[in-house]
């Protein structure tokens, strides 16, 4: 954009006396003796490429074109103008890093000599002359003027007089031209006296200007926006301190009613006067601020929902908390249960709407000043909240009630991850993460939406990455051992089978059972590569025995849904038996009906594959899952385990015995065997034995034992557990097989 030349060049008026009487008038006069000294002024500005021609004698040297932008004409100067001699001198002089580092040196002035073509086709040596023009030699904006020095003069006296030509003529004309050039709005005053204010103040404002300082009519007029009042004050103690600069971007009320962004400074003036002397500017920045605050609000804010975004919100965290050290925080990390259905089922649109409905609910139960919320990514939301954990629940509870019934046609519900900000030096992302752990606990709970990060999760968490840490390790250097508990036929006492467990034994923290890490193996993916190997385990194992020339019974083993998710399943299973040279039903697959939800066509597949090849299905913890009979009914088990919980209520109440004898008829009349679990009394053992089950597995009979403590109990004692009479005589009435003989020790 090109700066048009002021509107005035009379070449006879008086120069003004004072600088802002030129630009109250509108105009700008220019005196003989500056005309006669500089032949050329113009105003020149690097930062937005532009010239602007003040004055200039056609006598001996041709004007610049007006058309030129400061670019275009450095160039052509160079190239028509300057002598090839002197022109590697022009090009380093007239740039903005030279004439920083010279007027930093010199800042009233500098000056550089050189030869230039004139009209006549000869070079005439000229001195440019550059002052700053506006402060001294900051910005980029710099008033330039060229002299025709051909009549020698000593370097002394150039200084001497540009020095106070820069000082007493060129004030004025410096400081209108700036005036033009960036459209400011200037005030002054002395003392408590207002001595200047530009006439389009007071048609721009509202506001009585009638000899007022401009503060004092924004503050008691009412022109100032009431919310920028805060930063308005700050800038005028400042120069009730005495500090010599100051400035601001607040909102003033326009004449006709609207508010514009307007940048105020103040700066004291040294003009050697006993009054302190203040000069003030205005500058409409309306249109650049409000594009500087859109291309903020797009980059700090997510365009669907006007939350904040990931790292806003995590730089705004640590300000809130580092700036109110008193306020309790929380942080809450959420999403949406089946988010991903939704969008697919009713349309992106739809899922957009939803999360615009959820911002607006968040934001409506939000305090501005002191609690943030942002959209992390897709329909994973986070809050800072003040108020501690009673605030949190309360939040909670309200935003989940008002969702609940957010639509007719699907259902809503969120899962909450709360983390206590206990320490105010923790990073917002780690605080974040600390939530998303304690939201893991409960996504997909049917009983609870929510979970705080507390000291019971912070030590179950350690324990778990205690333990992934050291997983592979343990798996290389064989501390998992193979454990077998007996199963046991309970008419006779005979051990008629075996259950693969494991157990870890640590080399420091001893033996460590199962619950404790096969829950994280599941999750992470580990159990994969356990069960494999308590497989290749038990088929040693097996092998062993028989090359003892023992007679084995079948051992089941655990296999986790994860394995159906490998379709080379059944050929490694046959391998692993062909390696051993094992029959394939003395290895007993147990499955737990959590496994029959994932991908259930695959299963099916799967197993009927390995029903073919020679294996054996058991289903594991029956009756504990919502599909037990139409489980029974679709897929290929020959053995049921009924769940502890079944053996426990058999005998503390008639419905469950009811439910328990039912159970056991059905699988029967399946032609299925039957193994009961955690059997641990003779009052459990004798239930089962009347309601049609004669095989247990428990305490009462065995805890399980390693493989070496097992090979005796079932192959040396070859008779290990006694008979109570009572079962003894159960069975005789009931038919069942009994031993007539005695054991060699009760286990």
């Amino acid at each position: 954009m090109k700066i048009p030349p002021p509107a005035n060049r009379n070449n006879s008026a008086n120069l003004p006396t004072g600088p802002l009487a030129a630009e109250a008038a509108g105009e700008v006069s220019y005196p003989p003796d500056l005309q006669s000294r500089y032949f050329d002024i113009c105003l020149i500005d690097f930062e937005a490429d532009v010239f602007s021609s003040v004055y200039h004698n056609p006598a001996k040297f041709a004007p610049a074109d007006q058309q030129f932008s400061l670019s275009e004409k450095l160039s052509n100067d160079l190239a028509e103008l300057v002598h090839p001699d002197d022109a590697e001198k022009f090009a380093c002089f007239l740039t903005p890093q030279a004439l920083q580092k010279n007027l930093g040196d010199t800042p009233a002035f500098t000056a550089q000599a050189l030869r230039i073509k004139a009209l006549d086709g000869a070079y005439h040596r000229v001195q440019i002359v550059v002052f700053p023009a506006l402060g001294r030699g900051s910005g980029q904006m710099y008033l330039v003027c060229t002299e025709d020095i051909e009549q020698p003069q000593t370097a002394e006296a150039i200084s001497y007089e540009n020095e106070v030509l820069q000082r007493q003529k060129l004030d004025a004309l410096r400081y209108k031209a700036v005036v033009d050039h960036t459209r400011t709005l200037v005030f002054e005053w002395s003392g408590k006296d207002l001595t200047y204010l530009s006439h389009r103040i007071p048609e721009l404002l509202t506001g009585n200007y009638n000899g007022r300082n401009p503060f004092d009519v924004w503050r008691e007029d009412d022109v100032l926006y009431v919310g920028d009042m805060e930063v308005f004050d700050t800038c005028l103690a400042r120069l009730a301190l005495g500090i010599r600069s100051g400035e601001m971007t607040v909102r003033l009320r326009r004449r006709d009613g609207q508010y514009i962004w307007c940048k105020v400074t103040y700066t004291k003036l040294d003009d050697g006067e006993s009054n302190e002397r203040y000069i003030g500017t205005l500058n409409d920045v309306d249109a650049a601020t409000r594009s500087e605050q859109a291309l903020r609000m797009r980059a700090e804010h997510d365009p669907l929902t006007g939350a904040y975004n990931t790292q806003t919100f995590f730089e705004k965290i640590d300000k809130l908390i580092k700036n109110r050290p008193n306020e309790q925080y929380c942080i809450l990390r959420f999403d949406v249960a089946g988010f991903k259905a939704i969008n697919e089922s009713f349309g992106l649109e739809e899922g957009n709407r939803l999360l615009r409905g959820i911002a607006r609910l968040i934001r409506q139960r939000l305090i501005s000043e002191k609690e943030i919320f942002a959209r992390l990514t897709a329909d994973v939301f986070a809050v800072c909240l003040t108020g501690g954990s009673e605030r949190s629940l309360q939040f909670v509870q309200a935003l989940s009630l008002r969702l609940d019934h957010y639509s007719d046609t699907f259902r809503v519900k969120l899962f909450f991850g709360i983390c206590p900000v206990e320490n105010p030096r923790t990073p917002a992302h780690i605080l974040c993460d600390w939530a998303y752990l304690a939201q893991k606990t409960v996504k997909g709970s049917d009983i609870v939406n929510f979970a705080f990060y507390d000291d019971a999760l912070r030590k179950r968490l350690h324990d778990e990455s205690y333990i992934t840490d050291q997983m592979y390790e343990a798996l290389e250097k064989h501390q998992f051992k193979l454990f077998l508990q007996p199963k046991v036929e309970i008419s006779s006492g005979r051990i008629v089978g075996a259950e693969a467990l494991v157990r870890w034994q640590h080399p420091t923290d001893g033996l460590i059972l199962p619950g404790r890490f096969i829950p994280l193996f599941e999750r992470n993916g580990f159990i994969m590569r356990l069960d494999a190997y308590i497989w290749e385990q038990t088929c040693s194992t097996l092998r062993t025995w028989l090359d003892k020339k023992y007679d084995p019974t079948p051992i089941s083993v655990n296999m986790s849904r994860l394995h159906f998710n490998d379709d080379d399943l059944p050929s490694r299973l046959v391998s692993l038996m062909n390696k051993y040279n094992l029959p394939r039903h003395m290895l007993e697959l147990e499955l737990t009906e959590s496994a029959f939800f994932a991908n259930e066509s695959r299963l099916v597949r799967l197993m009927d594959e390995l029903r073919a090849a020679g294996f054996v299905f058991s289903m594991d913890d029956f009756g504990t899952g919502y599909s037990s009979l139409s489980t029974l009914r679709d897929l290929p088990f020959s053995v049921v385990k009924l769940d502890r919980a079944f053996i426990s209520d058999g005998t503390t109440n008639q419905r469950g015995q009811i439910v328990a004898r039912n159970t056991i008829a059905l699988a029967r009349d399946l032609d299925m065997s039957i193994v009961a679990e955690g059997v641990e009394t003779k009052e459990h053992a004798r239930f089962l034995l009347n309601s049609g089950c004669n095989c247990a597995q428990g305490f009462y009979y065995s805890r399980p034992v390693d493989t070496a403590e097992f090979e005796v109990l079932c192959f040396v004692q070859e008779k290990a557990f006694w008979v109570h009479p009572q079962l003894k005589a159960d069975a005789i009435r009931l038919g069942l097989p009994i031993s007539t003989e005695a054991p060699i020790r009760e286990y």
